[in-house]
């Protein structure tokens, strides 16, 4: 719920603003309780739904071809506002395309990032297990 994942970003940001470094936060703490269109991609004309971006995150995780998927906050709203993301992090042995792909129905920009969104690492670091990169889908 909200409250849950303000104190993770606060915890990781190391201050009460959750400015400073990039918190990056699980699937599960970003969407859960969330019905904020306009906490990821809110730029979209036909937006899918916070649900349909949640399912299809989790599906992309589940594959065999990809260790995790995790949510990077751009921007802490308030107290009662869901925090905003135009972001996720993808660790996987999967290739762009097959990623792309698998997201499709999500419209990513079609490049995938290979560097931090925000330049600089998130206040956590993502492991990267041998055998796995990590790319950046975002949403402008």
């Amino acid at each position: 719920m909200l409250v849950d994942l303000l104190a993770e970003i606060q915890r990781q940001s190391g201050c009460e603003t959750g400015v400073g470094l990039e918190s990056v936060v699980s699937l599960e703490l970003f969407f859960e309780g969330n019905d904020d269109l306009g906490s990821i991609g809110c730029n979209l004309a036909d937006h899918p739904g916070i649900e349909y971006f949640h399912a299809t995150l989790l599906a992309l995780r589940e594959r065999p071809d990809v260790d995790d998927v995790r949510v990077g906050i751009s921007e802490v709203m308030g107290d009662d506002e869901w925090p905003f993301s135009d972001h996720v992090y993808v660790v996987a042995s999967a290739s762009a395309a097959e990623v792309l792909r698998s997201t499709a129905a999500l419209h990513p920009e079609p490049e995938l990032g290979s560097d931090w969104w925000t330049g600089s690492p998130p206040a956590i670091e993502i492991p990267i297990p041998e055998g796995q990169r990590l790319m950046t889908l975002w949403w402008d």
